[in-house]
């Protein structure tokens, strides 16, 4: 009841509020558009552009006009909805600016070719113009049309020449330009300004880079990531892993390269770097592993092909290398010193692969751009004494060992040209200092061999050839050396009245040659060889027919040699001229023709001087002449393998410095205000009520609820 009394009181005291009806909305009101789009504008001046959108919104909503229409593309801009803004600023091409943020926007969108025609077809009053060609320089700059970047900024300082952003744009396009120096008088310039502090370490660290001063580069690389600002915390990772690299500690470069890697997954330019530590510490594994992640980001990425051309090659796989330094293409410049060791590799694949003449003029470039790299020099020379051409094989191993006097295969394989020439006076030394660096090089004994028969040191070369055989060095030019050295011991023995031990020694000779030919029947040495066996023990026709086997010029002189010793002189003479004409130059050739004539054409040799001449040609205490069994020379044909050029090589590669992200686009985004004309008196349209709500009064609530009157109703 009390409850009750007190609701109709309060009904009968405060009559029901009924609100003005509107007879049309505010915002439908043509003098309310202005008041909306001036208040988006400061809206969005104070960065809250959703706010300032959704105002232009009601605004369009009422009653559509270009201005709002303007406006609302350039917010649209501003909260990065660039398609938006630009399909709006098509409808309002009239306003002088719409053309230039058009094109703004295009490049925003990276249609940069379309988005710079716009631009270049826009105009711009005095206050604007600087701007506009600021965005045509940059523009410019990432379509890489340097030049025309160059003057446009040029251009851009001129009408404003006190704009930092202006300046930072000039000194990105010189770093890009790789004019290095140019880009660090710019970017220190701007190091007083404290809106660029945050730009300009990364920049100038890269400068750094691009000028080869990697010590001052790493120290402004680790001072950024010392301090609290991430911002740019890959670019100074990444620069910091390019700075070690170019100082050669690849291990920091690898934790450098690892850390920008996990920062951005995706860029190439981290896993490229990360690929080229790797190959310069020889971890050739993780190489591959990093050069083909590039390629799944960038498949087109020529730096790692030619990185995975390095590697393909140091992992023995010769075609893939080629194909992969075929992708690289135009990289392989040859004015850059850093890619020498890249020339290296392509001539050394090229050369495995029997490409012999591209290889040599892969080795010449390297020696172009490094004058002191023996591998090249090596290389050169494998080149020529694969032609035959053993003069010139030997003077570029002269320089080759000349640069690396320390290596084994050098020096074994210097004495292996020796021993093609028969020089085994030159060929000792070099034999004696492999072996000093390497006792276990199987070459260098096996030439050192080859030089005691000549040096008639019998028994020491048996000794040497019998140790590699027994220790489980079964190789063809082993045994056919050996054959030779127990061929020699046999004649020994036989001019010492040993019979039965010299029988022996032709046997054991005639195995040894067997067994070099189940071993590689490519090698043909042993036919030779063996032709001299049975001359010797007077089986001619097992002689005729091992000499067959293989009629080299040696083969031919010996042939010769046999038919002097059976009596025929004719068919002598035939053989030993055959011989002269395909080497002309071979004394022993021309000595054992002279034996001839004095043997069987006595007058003919009165009347040539240049035959009486032959006879003193071939020194009479060569082992071939001393152990002679009739005065004639039969030629042993020493079988011997060259040292394959293993190089370690020190890979080293371009440092690409990065060129960090160019300033942004400044759109002519001067938003346009509206007039405001004053409300008419008799406007139909109500002004905006604004009604202040009123609390209902609590009612005074008595002690005791009986000693509440009830008010009388008249």
């Amino acid at each position: 009841m009390p409850r009750l009394l007190f609701a109709v009181i309060a009904l009968l005291l405060f009559p029901a509020f009924h609100p003005p009806t509107r007879v049309q909305s505010a915002e439908s009101s043509a003098d309310s558009i202005p008041r909306l789009n001036n208040t988006a504008i400061r809206l969005s001046a104070k960065h809250n552009h959703p706010a300032a959108f959704q105002l232009l919104q009601r605004a369009s909503a009422a009653r559509p006009v270009d201005t709002v229409v303007y406006n609302k593309a350039l917010v649209l801009g501003k909260m990065q909805r660039f398609a938006e803004a630009d399909q709006l600023l098509q409808s309002v091409s009239g306003f002088h600016f719409a053309e230039a943020n058009r094109g703004i926007y295009r490049c925003m969108q990276g249609d940069v070719p379309s988005g710079l025609t716009m631009l270049e077809n826009s105009s711009a009053g005095k206050a604007q113009a600087g701007q506009l060609i600021y965005n045509r320089a940059l523009a410019y700059y990432q379509l890489d049309r340097l030049p025309e970047a160059q003057r446009a900024i040029e251009e851009a300082l001129r009408q404003r020449g006190t704009e930092p952003v202006y300046r930072l744009l000039k000194g990105d396009i010189f770093l890009k330009q790789g004019k290095h120096r140019e880009a660090l008088a710019v970017f220190r310039s701007l190091q007083g300004d404290p809106s660029m502090s945050r730009f300009l370490p990364i920049r100038i660290g890269n400068v750094m880079l691009g000028l080869k001063q990697y010590e001052e580069a790493a120290e402004l690389f680790e001072n950024y990531l010392l301090a609290r600002d991430r911002v740019y915390h890959f670019s100074a990772c990444y620069g910091l892993g390019n700075a070690r690299y170019g100082l050669k500690q690849y291990a920091r470069a690898v934790q450098a390269f690892r850390h920008a890697v996990l920062l951005e997954p995706q860029s190439s330019a981290a896993h490229l770097g990360l690929g080229h530590a790797f190959t310069s510490q020889r971890d050739y594994k993780n190489a591959r592993e990093s050069y083909e992640t590039v390629l799944r980001l960038q498949p087109e990425n020529k730096s790692a092909h030619l990185g995975m051309g390095v590697v393909a090659y140091r992992q023995g796989k010769y075609e893939e290398s080629m194909e992969e330094f075929e992708l690289a293409g135009d990289l392989f410049n040859p004015k850059d010193p850093t890619l020498a060791d890249c020339f290296l590799n392509r001539g050394l694949a090229r050369l495995a692969m029997g490409r012999n003449q591209p290889a040599m003029k892969d080795f010449f470039q390297v020696i172009q751009l490094d004058k002191r790299n023996a591998a090249a020099h090596a290389g050169v020379s494998e080149v020529y004494r694969k032609n035959d051409n053993f003069l010139q094989a030997i003077r570029y191993m002269d320089q080759a060992v000349h640069l690396a006097p320390n290596n084994d295969h050098l020096l074994t394989n210097k004495g292996n040209l020796y021993l093609k020439t028969g020089n085994m006076d030159e060929a000792y030394p070099m034999f004696v200092w492999a072996l000093k660096y390497n006792p276990r090089n199987i070459n260098a004994l096996n030439g050192l061999g080859a030089v005691l028969v000549e040096r008639d040191r019998i028994e020491r070369a048996q000794a040497i050839y019998d140790s590699l055989i027994t220790h489980g060095h079964h190789k063809s030019f082993l045994y056919n050396n050996r054959g030779i050295v127990r061929s020699y011991l046999a004649l020994k023995l036989e001019r010492a009245k040993d019979f039965n031990n010299s029988r022996q020694y032709y046997y054991r000779s005639l195995k040894d040659f067997e067994r070099a030919a189940s071993l590689d029947s490519s090698r043909k040495q042993y036919y030779n060889n063996r032709g001299n066996v049975y001359k010797n023990i007077k089986d001619f026709g097992n002689a005729i027919q091992s000499y067959q086997g293989h009629l080299d010029r040696t083969a031919i002189n010996n042939m010769g040699v046999l038919y002097a010793s059976n009596a025929d002189g004719k068919a002598s003479h035939y053989y030993l001229n055959l011989a002269i004409d395909l080497d002309s130059t071979n004394q022993i050739y021309h000595y054992n023709r002279y034996r001839l004539f004095k043997d069987y054409f006595n007058d003919s040799l009165n009347t040539r001087e240049d035959r009486r001449q032959a006879g003193s040609l071939v020194l009479t205490n060569s082992i071939s002449a001393k152990y002679s069994k009739d005065g004639y020379i039969n030629i042993y044909l020493y079988d011997y393998d060259f040292d394959k050029l293993e190089f370690p090589g020190e890979h080293v590669f371009p440092i690409k410095p990065e060129l960090p992200p160019p300033p942004a686009y400044r759109p002519l985004d001067e938003l346009v205000q509206m007039d405001i004309r004053a409300e008419k008196a008799n406007s139909r349209v109500s002004p905006s009520l604004h009604i202040t709500s009123k609390k209902m009064p609590k009612p005074r609530r008595a002690r005791i609820a009986s000693e509440t009157a009830c008010p009388k109703i008249s």
